[in-house]
């Protein structure tokens, strides 16, 4: 029944706790369920499907460290050694693209690979490029005047903004989210 709850959930994502009333802030982390087996194969399946319960109660609730690691989980299935988790794209997108939205670094980046692998270029070039403005790492704006031309691209110039626009957005998330913010 717990299983079925949290699959009815995580379809549901993002609506949050309120589609998960089970869902509870226990106060487990990711990496306390990662310690407990959570892809150990060792560990019975049994108990690594509660953990992977427990990791996407968590997700839910808007831990975003938690959406990181699920998604990331969706994302690789059970081709990872130990991972209950069956591969889920459209769930690994959402999870990564919260927990990204929260200013996670290696989300951004799975989700760069991710729209990359899928076809979508303009949003792997969009998540790298927040990625670079918010962690470092030298780039070249895209709305550079193009050599010879001394014009820019239109739709570079766009994607500018939509970067500027979600560097804005993570950084009043990660205000809000450290305990200064509170």
């Amino acid at each position: 029944m717990l299983r079925r709850t949290i699959l009815v959930a995580c379809l549901a994502w993002p609506a949050g706790v309120a589609a998960a009333p089970h869902c509870t802030a226990s106060g487990v982390t990711q990496g306390d369920l990662v310690q407990q087996g959570l892809l150990n194969p060792s560990v019975p399946a049994e108990r690594r499907q509660r953990l992977a319960d427990a990791l996407l109660c968590s997700a839910l609730a808007g831990h975003a460290a938690s959406q990181e690691l699920a998604g990331t989980l969706y994302l690789q299935g059970r081709s990872r050694r130990g991972n209950v988790l069956p591969r889920d794209i459209p769930r690994a997108r959402r999870l990564l693209t919260a927990a990204a939205d929260r200013g996670r670094r290696q989300a951004m980046r799975a989700l760069a690979e991710l729209e990359l692998a899928d076809g979508h270029a303009r949003e792997a070039a969009l998540w790298s490029r927040v990625e670079q403005d918010l962690f470092g790492g030298v780039r070249v704006a895209s709305s550079d005047v193009h050599p010879g031309t001394g014009r820019t691209s239109g739709r570079d110039v766009q994607l500018d903004a939509e970067v500027n626009l979600k560097v804005q957005a993570v950084r009043a998330q990660l205000a809000a989210d450290s305990p200064a913010g509170h």
